[in-house]
């Protein structure tokens, strides 16, 4: 019987004001339970994640990068950042350098996003995806995240990370993003400007869209919250002559597609040298893409690392429910920002209360756990916990009274 995988946890709760009960000392903590001792002397070691875009500064701070780098270090490894080749080239704005990460920072599939390798995908309507390159060539793979919520899925987490975040941008935004039109959702012989424009303007999100260069019609997936489970006034507007209509099926398309692009790169490495590391702050409404700061809609969580991505998103989605969406927030955003579901004790998901309800978050995992990627039932190991720091004697602090450089 296969062994129930364990999440590391550290809450941004601390029992008491003193820095060994805070977050670095528990990442710490964290990384020392992951047991990084299968990284070898000289294994060249991928950080892969999101270093935001132009003025999307809410990603995982610099700070706790470093301290990662420094961990993979002592094991007498080569780490090095990476991300696609524009967020690595911007990186510099946001805080992240070689000297300030500790480590190079390298474009995932080279500086002008070729270097890739064609991997074969069993996934309906879909044959293969570019991997990127640099990715693959790497021995060990960390797998840094930043939660946050996300248009097309719900949730941005560690299979999101890696599974657009692993590949080309050709790949990422065509083939895996332009999978939710797979599966026919209106009658393209019926569908003229005029019909579209009756749809869109029954729209509040502004979801169907006109292209005026091919002539056709299509549903901006990403916008569209499927008027969080009321009557979707788009199916109607044009008399149901089109058959336009807002499928369940379109939304898991690409949840099923991220799972597969996901396994793709976890097959690459060898299972022992995996780490999934998801950082729960700053948690924003919408992916890192859209390189704009954005309210936290979601107060603050904590860390949450595993050897397993379905326990480690599963897990992180949990603990996001538990505290829940932050209606003070929620108050302030105007609705042409973000339609919120109007009943918020409804028993969704608080990414769901956002992006509607046929975005369920916990569906990349359910399809990772079908394909041999992980278990969705956890052991949460929580690291330092208020409760028990607030029972332990603090040292004492010392205030500096002059320049000691420590």
């Amino acid at each position: 019987m296969a062994s129930v995988p364990e999440v590391y946890y550290g809450s941004l709760i601390s029992g008491v004001t003193s820095r060994f009960a805070n977050m670095s000392e528990k990442l710490d903590k964290i990384l020392e339970m992951l047991d990084f001792s299968t990284i070898e002397k000289r294994d060249k070691v991928a950080v892969k994640m999101h270093l935001g875009f132009n003025d999307g500064y809410q990603t995982v701070p610099v700070f706790f990068v470093r301290r990662i780098v420094e961990a993979i270090k002592e094991q007498g490894a080569f780490p090095f950042v990476t991300d696609n080749p524009t967020a690595v080239y911007q990186a510099a704005e946001r805080g992240y350098t070689a000297e300030t990460c500790g480590c190079p920072i390298i474009p995932v599939a080279g500086v002008k996003d070729k270097y890739v390798k064609k991997k074969k995908v069993e996934v309906e309507g879909i044959t293969s995806l570019n991997a990127a390159g640099v990715l693959l060539d790497a021995d060990v793979l960390i797998n840094l995240t930043h939660s946050k919520g996300h248009g097309s899925c719900g949730y941005g987490g560690a299979f999101k990370n890696i599974a657009l975040g692993g590949y080309s941008g050709p790949t990422r935004w065509q083939t895996i993003h332009g999978i939710v039109h797979r599966d026919k959702y209106f009658d393209e012989s019926k569908m003229t400007k005029e019909h579209l424009e009756t749809i869109k303007a029954a729209c509040p999100r502004n979801a169907p869209q006109w292209n005026e260069t091919t002539e056709k019609a299509s549903l901006m997936f990403y916008d569209c919250d499927q008027c969080h489970g009321g009557k979707k006034l788009c199916e109607d507007a044009d008399g149901g002559l089109t058959g336009w209509t807002v499928k369940q099926e379109n939304f898991d398309a690409f949840q099923e597609i991220m799972a597969a692009a996901a396994k793709i790169i976890l097959d690459s490495f060898e299972s022992s040298k995996v780490f999934h590391i998801n950082f729960m702050l700053d948690i924003t409404p919408f992916c890192d893409c859209m390189g704009m700061a954005m309210p936290s809609v979601i107060d603050d969580v904590g860390i949450a690392a595993s050897r397993d991505i379905v326990a480690v998103d599963t897990a992180s989605l949990d603990l996001i429910r538990k505290v829940g969406l932050n209606r003070d927030v929620l108050a302030r955003i105007p609705e042409k920002y973000m339609r919120v579901n109007p009943n918020l004790s409804a028993r969704l998901h608080p990414f769901q209360l956002i992006h509607g309800p046929m975005k369920d978050p916990y569906r990349v995992a359910q399809y990772g756990e079908k394909m041999g990627l992980g278990s969705s039932k956890y052991k949460l190991v929580e690291i330092l916990s208020a409760d028990q720091t607030a029972n332990m004697e603090p040292p004492k602090h010392q205030y500096e009274g002059g320049p000691t450089f420590f």
